[in-house]
Parts: C-alpha cells; structure tokens; sequence
C-alpha cells in the first residue's frame, strides 16, 4: 500500500479538500449508501491510523471492507444497534484509508 500522506502534522480537512457544513460534517457516498461524518473524527482517525504499523492496518482495513461490504448488502437500518455501530466505525476506518492515499474524491459526490 503507498501512502500519500505519512506525516501526521500534513493532516487537515484543508489539505484534504473536504468541505465541511455548518456543524463540522460532510458526506460520503459509497455506491448508493450516504454516510455522514464528522471532520475531527477523520483527521484522529488518520492520525491514529499513522501510529499502527502497516500489517495491522492491512488486517484492519480488511476486516472494514468485509463488514462494510456485508453492512451494505443487508442494509444499515435492517443491523442491529451493535452491528450498526461497527458498521459505522468501519466505513471511519476504511475512509481515513481512502484519504490516506488520497484516494477519496468520488466518495465525496452526494
């Protein structure tokens, strides 16, 4: 995995050039599915994933695709709380991996 952003301190949603509403979030489509999220928990999201070493961020975005992939298909309203939960924080996870690689522009059409 090649990653255009390595330093923590190169993070902001500036850089990224995700514009944020009045309340700090924005939304992101992954195939017909529109998620919010908020900018503070994409920069930590980021920054923390920087602080993992690389295996342990390949088997964690792994685990993100298939939940997200399984949360997609059954539908996020049809989950349970606890699933929804995951399902949340993996579409977080996958996402800062996206704009890791500075691979996150389409997701941000709505």
């Amino acid at each position: 995995m090649t990653y255009s952003i390595t330093d923590p301190d190169d993070i902001s949603i500036e850089k990224l050039e995700i514009a944020l509403d009045k309340s700090g979030t924005f939304r992101l489509r992954i195939k017909e599915y529109v998620h919010e999220l908020t900018g503070e928990e994409l920069v930590a999201e980021m920054r923390d994933q920087l602080d993992v070493r690389g295996s342990v961020r390949a088997a964690l975005l792994r685990k993100a695709n298939k939940v997200i992939l399984a949360g997609l298909k059954k539908g996020r309203l049809r989950l349970s709380d606890e699933a929804r939960e995951e399902f949340d924080l993996n579409v977080l996870i996958w996402f800062a991996d996206k704009c890791l690689k500075d691979e996150h522009r389409d997701y941000l059409k709505t």
